[in-house]
């Protein structure tokens, strides 16, 4: 019952935000703009509608873009914070502060007609290389057809977190996988295309072989053990420390039940640290 719950907060954040439209509700509401991650961004839609519940001047603007939206939106200052799933990297803007709250992993999928045992470190190098253009190439495959890879756009950051993990520097990248915008288009791909494999956050996996990596499987387990590689934080980002709404937000996070009942609902929860006391 929670679980169904919390799964229907986000369309009912949608309708709290609508109902709080009139000219009264707006003349005494701040709103806090937040951009960036599509992975992030339906758990934070979820934090801010139970947020309101006790905090009814605060409305939430919240849209995607990827995380490499969501950096350059604060960093400009377009947005009050930005949604970021991966690590910080050395050419992010400076000034920016990093706030995780959650943590998940990028996993390996395929159609469930082609359940692979696992892949290892050389195999993938195989395939990104264009050394292996059909399923007949990879040990355990049970296709003999074309490989069809999928991946996601630049500037995501499961696409970072993928490229990260399992390419060798040195590995020639030869392959032409199909991009897509969203996990959720990854996955409606991968779910219709017998041949494809690719990579999606572990909460995009319903209906897709999950494929473990070097014997390690993608799971919620070997994500909080730290076992699995590829695993990643979700953050809020901020220029400079966190103040205003944004502070108290995060602060709500670090000390409600409720929160830690939302993310646990998606990921796995980490703690939150505010670095602002205003």
């Amino acid at each position: 019952m929670r679980r169904a719950i919390l799964a229907c907060a986000a369309l009912a954040a949608a309708l709290a935000w609508a109902a709080s439209g009139s000219p009264a509700a707006q003349a005494q509401a701040s709103t806090v703009a937040m951009s960036g991650s599509s992975t992030a961004l339906p758990v934070v839609a979820d934090l801010a509608y139970f947020y309101r519940r006790s905090h009814r001047r605060v409305r939430f603007d919240l849209t995607g873009g990827g995380s490499s939206a969501g950096l350059i939106d604060v960093a400009r200052g377009i947005t009050d914070a930005g949604l970021i799933s991966r690590e910080r990297a050395a050419d992010d803007p400076p000034g920016l502060v990093f706030t995780p709250f959650a943590r998940s992993a990028v996993c390996l999928v395929t159609n469930r007609s082609n359940r692979l045992p696992g892949l290892t470190r050389a195999t993938i190098q195989d395939l990104v290389a264009g050394r292996a253009g059909s399923w007949a190439q990879v040990p355990g495959a049970t296709r003999t057809d074309a490989v069809v890879p999928v991946g996601l756009v630049e500037g995501r950051g499961a696409r970072t977190v993928f490229t990260a993990t399992f390419i060798d520097p040195a590995t020639p990248v030869a392959h032409r996988p199909r991009a897509f915008g969203t996990a959720s288009q990854v996955r409606a791909f991968v779910l219709s295309t017998p041949g494809a494999w690719g990579y999606v956050d572990l909460r995009f996996t319903a209906g897709l072989h999950v494929v473990p990596y070097e014997g390690v499987p993608c799971t919620e387990a070997t994500v909080r053990s730290g076992a699995y590689p590829a695993t990643r934080p979700l953050s809020i980002v901020t220029r400079g420390a966190p103040r205003g709404h944004v502070a108290r937000f995060l602060r709500w996070m670090s000390a409600s039940a409720t929160a830690r009942r939302v993310i646990a609902s998606r990921y796995v929860p980490l703690r939150v640290r505010v670095s602002s006391t205003r």
